[in-house]
């Protein structure tokens, strides 16, 4: 998991560096304002989309953990805040199967929250379990982007 702030790249450049796809996807994010209209977007053809979503943020027991296994998720907030809660996989148990590239946890009490604001994303790799949409401070409108890159594409 890595969390930073786009306007700093010299945090986070560093460590991505093993794909043009990095800089692909971070580009992308820079031009992105409060006004982008919702949907979908592909990046470099359809394997590589960005997802633009707003929702109202909840409380924590109405949010659930989550990863990935075929993609990696960069979570990039446009307006507003949320938490998301991060924790290692191997110490989770599966709630229900594996579907179309998901896996929900039940719920764990050692996570790390992390608040993401405008200009902050998060990355999220397979081993990564991640509870987005829970509330920070109280409820608020959020509009952030999703952009799932599959593994194989970051080498």
């Amino acid at each position: 998991m890595l969390h930073a702030t786009l306007n700093y790249p010299e945090t986070w450049s560093p460590f991505l560096r093993s794909s043009p796809v990095w800089g692909v996807c971070l580009d992308w994010l820079r031009t992105l304002t409060p006004e982008t209209p919702l949907g979908t977007y592909e990046l470099e053809g359809p394997t590589l989309h960005a997802s633009v979503q707003e929702y109202t943020t909840q409380d924590r027991q109405s949010c659930r953990f989550e990863s990935h296994r075929e993609h990696i998720d960069i979570q990039y907030t446009i307006a507003g805040f949320e938490t998301i809660d991060w924790i290692s996989r191997e110490a989770l148990s599966p709630d229900g199967p594996f579907g179309n590239d998901v896996q929900f946890w039940f719920p764990a009490d050692d996570y790390t929250p992390i608040t993401q604001a405008a200009g902050r994303f998060s990355i999220f790799f397979p081993s990564d379990a991640h509870r987005p949409k829970v509330i920070h401070g109280q409820p608020t409108l959020i509009r952030k982007v999703v952009i799932k890159i599959p593994i194989q594409r970051v080498g």
